[in-house]
């Protein structure tokens, strides 16, 4: 059944199972699954599933004939007479008489079989090639992720977590009250925003405060996967410093210069293990998980987190806020994104591929993109009203794109394809200070990665703090464009001109 899993992966995405791989398998939930089957099953993946099982039942099932066609008595009287026989003769005789013997029983076919079952596990050994299966990937996958959880955990609650201190502070008066929101989508490509010139009116709502927004052009995810796109996103860590993920998250920094913190998400909390990106939630002041699992929640609508961002803002005790708001977004399967109020595209889209099923997940994906467009502004409405008279601002992004039969014959994301799509996403600030929006439009065509995320936050909140890179934050008059790596250390923009 191992081998069978592998051989649907590889058909799927072109590409061996990797320790990658089963490490996002790890952090993912039982939902996660359910919707990514009902998206992906198809009538030649079962008709495999059926012919392997059957071969599989076959082949135990004349094995254990074998096993079984003598009984261990008669096993070892063989033996026993076989090694009488081989003292009794001269050695030439026993050789001469071993050699017939095999030649006319089954023993000698046994023999070779094991000797050529030893020659090739040496050689497989030898060569490494042992740790290109399944069963080496999920292990090596299972020990680095317990241990890259056991030092997240170290580094969130432990001993490290007190000793590190980035002597950040806000270069704002501590008395002036402000909020900064970072609106965090899930698989939204920016290419479906009507924002960004989509043939599709899926941005209404957004689109009638464009003049309070700057729609950043150009920006890419490091990554087509959730947690590892979330790990760069929230802390210091980036293509060229990975390891820089355990000098500190944009949590820690922003409590420490003195801002409240809240993490208020859609996305279920718990894969197999407590994911990593919920252990960075944890550490938030204020946490709120309103989708925790399950059938119903599947359908988990975004709106759920509204409510809890009202109480998060209401609260004026607090000078300076800073919240996290994860969404589901637009994530497969598509459908199940939104309410029937926005299934407004059913006519035909437009595609270099044509089939009913496709214009169906197009239209899905688009009503997805539609509701996104209402929550963000929802989002935004909320921020601007109460904020009157302080100061507020807001980052929209998604954590990965999507490929929506744009430029593949699939719908989803997968590193093994890669496509542009997938790494293409929108990325839009919104601020109530008019005159920081005018100034800002000038940056918007720069090209930008978001593992440096974390840099234009603090830039955006004016904060300082030790290991803080200014030229890494896409706002700051500093910024130097760098070269935007993907996977296997590609050049995006050479890959995709």
């Amino acid at each position: 059944m191992l081998t069978y899993f592998e051989l649907c992966y590889s058909l799927l995405y072109h590409e061996r199972l990797t320790t990658s791989t089963m490490f996002v398998i790890m952090e993912t939930n039982s939902s996660e699954i359910s919707e990514y089957l009902k998206e992906y099953l198809n009538y030649k993946i079962i008709l495999g599933f059926i012919i392997t099982l059957t071969i599989a039942f076959f082949t135990l099932k004349g094995v254990k004939k074998l096993l079984y066609q003598y009984s261990r008595k008669e096993v070892i009287n063989s033996i026993k007479n076989d090694i009488l026989l081989l003292f009794n003769n001269s050695v030439v005789n026993k050789i001469k008489q071993a050699y017939y013997y095999l030649i006319d029983t089954n023993t000698r076919k046994l023999l070779s079989s094991l000797v050529l079952l030893i020659i090739v596990t040496f050689i497989y050994i030898d060569k490494n090639h042992f740790k290109q299966h399944i069963i080496y990937q999920a292990y090596e996958g299972y020990n680095k992720y317990k241990e890259e959880q056991f030092r997240y955990n170290d580094f969130l609650y432990g001993k490290i977590k007190e000793s590190r201190r980035f002597e950040a502070k806000s270069n704002n008066l501590l008395e002036e009250k402000e909020t900064v929101v970072l609106v965090i989508g899930e698989s939204t490509t920016r290419s479906h925003l009507q924002l960004y010139n989509y043939h599709r009116a899926t941005n209404p709502k957004l689109d009638l405060i464009k003049q309070e927004l700057v729609v950043f052009e150009d920006v890419i995810s490091p990554h087509t996967h959730t947690i590892p796109c979330l790990e760069k996103m929230l802390t210091l860590s980036n293509y060229e410093h990975y390891d820089r993920k355990y000098d500190g998250t944009l949590i820690d920094i922003m409590r420490e210069a003195g801002f409240e913190t809240s993490w208020i998400s859609n996305q279920i909390p718990i894969g197999i293990y407590e994911s990593l990106i919920t252990s960075i939630a944890k550490s938030s002041d204020n946490v709120y998980f309103t989708n925790l699992g399950g059938e119903r929640e599947q359908k988990s609508l975004d709106e759920k987190v509204l409510p809890h961002l009202k109480k998060v803002l209401s609260n004026k005790s607090i000078n300076k806020k800073f919240i996290i708001v994860h969404l589901l977004g637009t994530h497969v399967q598509y459908e199940n994104r939104y309410p029937k109020k926005f299934n407004v595209f059913n006519d035909t889209p437009k595609s270099i591929y044509s089939s009913e099923d496709i214009f169906k997940t197009i239209n899905h994906y688009d009503n997805a993109v539609l509701y996104n467009d209402f929550i963000v502004s929802e989002i935004i409405q909320m921020l601007k009203s109460s904020a009157i008279n302080e100061k507020a601002s807001l980052i929209y992004l998604s954590d990965h794109g999507e490929d929506v039969f744009e430029t593949v014959d699939m719908s989803g994301h997968s590193e093994a394809i890669s496509s542009k799509p997938m790494y293409q996403i929108p990325f839009i600030l919104w601020s109530n200070n008019p005159s920081q929006i005018d100034s800002l439009q000038q940056y918007k065509s720069r090209k930008y990665m978001s593992d440096d995320l974390l840099f234009t936050i603090a830039d955006i909140a004016n904060i300082t703090f030790n290991g803080n890179e200014p030229e890494r934050s896409v706002v700051n008059t500093n910024y130097q464009n760098r070269v935007r790596r993907i996977k296997d250390g590609k050049d995006f923009d050479e890959l995709y001109p």
